[in-house]
């Protein structure tokens, strides 16, 4: 795939096909008890790979927007030296060293830092071995899931001494997941399609049925109307769209830096003046980052959805 903006959208995320990673093969598990995470702590991380940590960590590299977020989150910001250049949230991460890991990680400039961990989403596994002989200390956490991204959260809590921040974060999560389940429950599902580029209109792609978005989708009273492609993401031609008719469309490409969309510019694409969601005036911008990072903004990415596809459900009492 040629698309700049698909690609740099998805580098963020859990898209195998581009971003050429492994899938988690185990979940990741540590040694320590939950209490006290004693140090050497040893973990087994998403890539299978059994690594151990003989202190606390004082110099981490982030490698992985999303794991940036969860780290600033749980109040270790401090700890983070550098990051790569999606990094940009929260704010605070933007002063930090930035590395352009596309197409591949700058060992030079990582092994300069001396870092005592570095911390990736998606990457190679040959790119990890290159990385490993060069001495320095990884930890792939790639999580596939909203309970998995709470899972992960809480190891990168034990992992950087923050425990109680993790499990406070973890439990307020878990919270607005349950209450947007609760909400809408009964609810008829809503048939949806989730657009995440569309450079060439005439052939976007669109959440297909093997991401953290479909799932968010599931979640919050949806029918994902592509979820029998079981990519990530898929290339679709507009007739297909048509075809399948969704009362509501997501656009996940509102900001892209490339042909970004919006609802005026769907509502002009030849044909689609058809779709009940056009019709009806039910297309919607959602900020990409709330569903392709697993961090503590998937419960924002949720939470929007779910009133765009059921706002009855959440009007204001």
């Amino acid at each position: 795939m040629n698309c700049p903006r698909f690609r740099a959208l998805f580098l963020t995320f859990a898209t195998t096909a581009l971003a050429g990673c492994s899938p988690p093969r185990t979940a990741p598990t540590a040694t320590a008890s939950p209490q006290a995470a004693a140090f050497p702590l040893a973990i087994t991380d998403d890539g299978g790979r059994r690594v151990t940590l003989p202190a606390l960590p004082r110099r981490i590299v982030c490698l992985s927007p999303a794991h940036t977020e969860n780290l600033y989150a749980l109040g270790a910001g401090d700890l983070v030296v550098a990051e790569d250049t999606y990094s940009d949230f929260p704010a605070a991460a933007r002063s930090k060293a930035k590395l352009n890991c596309w197409p591949r990680v700058p060992l030079e400039q990582v092994v300069g830092l001396k870092p005592d961990l570095v911390i990736v989403l998606t990457q190679e596994g040959e790119e990890l071995k290159r990385m490993e002989a060069a001495g320095l200390r990884v930890v792939q956490l790639f999580p596939k899931t909203y309970d998995q991204t709470l899972d992960r959260i809480l190891l990168l809590g034990r992992i950087t001494g923050r425990e109680t921040q993790a499990r406070g974060l973890v439990a307020g999560m878990r919270s607005r997941a349950a209450t947007v389940k609760q909400r809408v429950a009964g609810a008829p599902a809503v048939p949806v399609v989730f657009e995440l580029d569309a450079t060439d209109a005439s052939r976007p792609f669109v959440a297909g049925g093997g991401a953290i978005y479909h799932e968010l989708i599931q979640m919050a009273g949806g029918q994902n109307l592509f979820a029998d492609q079981k990519k990530p993401a898929v290339q679709v031609s507009a007739e297909q769209i048509i075809a399948r008719n969704p009362e509501v469309l997501l656009l996940g490409d509102t900001s892209s830096p490339v042909l970004p969309q919006s609802p005026e510019l769907v509502r002009k694409r030849t044909g689609w003046s058809q779709i009940r969601a056009v019709r009806s005036g039910r297309i919607y911008p959602i900020l990409s980052d709330r569903v392709t990072r697993p961090g503590p903004r998937l419960a924002d990415g949720l939470e929007e959805i779910a009133r765009r596809l059921h706002p009855d459900r959440f009007k204001q009492k």
